[in-house]
């Protein structure tokens, strides 16, 4: 073998063994990436559920119906409507920790009553407006309404029905609720 030969014998294998340590680099780097990047995304999902979570719990508590007439609230709660009940999820990390569970029952003229329920989803980007869904449990009558909260008062949600999506058209009244206390 020539010196030639051995020198470039000796080069081959330094340029083998640098390329092997570049490519395992880059192999290596490429998974940590990866791996960090799902990381970095859940804790960010983490972060916007308990933003959710603690916005929802604004809604929580026991409601008093009101008609609004004009501009102004009535002062004596809304005939014929029972009180609303919003709940929570038990944990700020569900994947629905900004949904919210309601219940209620309306009183009908002869004095019975009419169980209904559904969700209030925050709108994840306006905290303070919030779309309901509600549920009739006697019949298949559904109906959707927009609420809206003044953010630095949460005693009172202003509630416009959606008639386009509800069963029965527009039947429902815009309205308000207020903490009971």
């Amino acid at each position: 073998m020539t010196s030639y030969q051995a020198l470039w014998s000796e080069i081959q294998a330094a340029y083998n063994g640098r390329m092997i340590e570049f490519l395992v680099g880059t192999l290596i780097g490429f998974f940590l990436g990866i791996v960090a990047s799902i990381v970095a995304n859940y804790q960010w999902d983490l972060r916007a559920r308990r933003r959710a979570y603690k916005a929802a719990r604004k809604l929580v508590g026991t409601w008093v119906a009101y008609n609004i007439h004009g501009r102004k609230i009535d002062t004596t709660p809304m005939q014929g409507a029972g009180l609303t009940i919003v709940s929570s999820k038990p944990h700020w990390w569900a994947a629905d920790s900004g949904v919210l569970d309601v219940s209620s029952q309306d009183i009908d003229a002869s004095g019975g009553t009419r169980e209904h329920d559904g969700t209030i989803v925050l709108n994840p980007a306006n905290p303070w407006l919030a779309t309901r869904i509600d549920r009739y449990s006697d019949s298949n009558e559904i109906s959707q309404q927009w609420l809206e909260m003044d953010p630095n008062d949460c005693d009172t949600v202003y509630i416009f029905p959606d008639p386009t999506v509800s069963t029965l058209g527009d039947v429902y009244a815009k309205h308000a609720w207020r903490r009971k206390r």
